[in-house]
């Protein structure tokens, strides 16, 4: 089985999401204790958590590494994500499976 071809509508949703994981990024750095900016920051950045894992545009060498870095970001802000949690706890569980170290970072 090939990985798939990424389109043009596979970059602009991943390009989307980046710049608006950095927006919210940069609003809850402005006001961390802020609960709108902190919601806001958990949910697209769970939407681009699984978007970048799951996304034909990155390469699997690129893609989990990045996906299991934003979810640990959210987790930071809400332990209690439900997509931040489960797919990184499936990835964790991949990369241990393969005998791979889980990245760091």
């Amino acid at each position: 089985m090939g990985q798939a071809v990424p389109t043009t509508a596979d970059k602009a949703r991943l390009t989307k999401l980046e710049k608006e994981f950095t927006a919210a990024k940069m609003a809850l750095a402005k006001n961390p204790k802020d609960k709108k900016s902190q919601k806001k920051f958990a949910t697209i950045g769970a939407l681009y958590g699984h978007e970048s894992m799951t996304s034909p545009v990155l390469p699997p060498r690129v893609k989990y590494r990045q996906a299991l870095h934003i979810y640990r970001e959210v987790l930071k802000v809400d332990p209690t994500n439900p997509v931040a949690k489960q797919d990184s706890d499936m990835m964790i569980k991949i990369y241990k499976s393969m005998g791979r170290p889980v990245p760091k970072d």
